[in-house]
């Protein structure tokens, strides 16, 4: 094999990588687009003083 065929193998193998990113890049941007759609659904964290359980002794 001489530097032009792996010049050529190399360069397949970056466009295939390329490609193979572009694809990924892509599918996250629709899932992005998904979730972006979604509402946001607020959720309580906080916890009242009357809705702690007693400690029990």
């Amino acid at each position: 094999m001489d530097d032009r065929d792996t010049k050529s193998n190399g360069e397949r193998n970056s466009a295939s990588d390329l490609l193979e990113i572009a694809a990924q890049l892509a599918s996250l941007a629709e899932d992005i687009k998904t979730l972006a759609a979604m509402p946001i659904e607020q959720i309580s964290t906080l916890i009242e003083s009357d809705d702690r359980p007693e400690a029990s002794s």
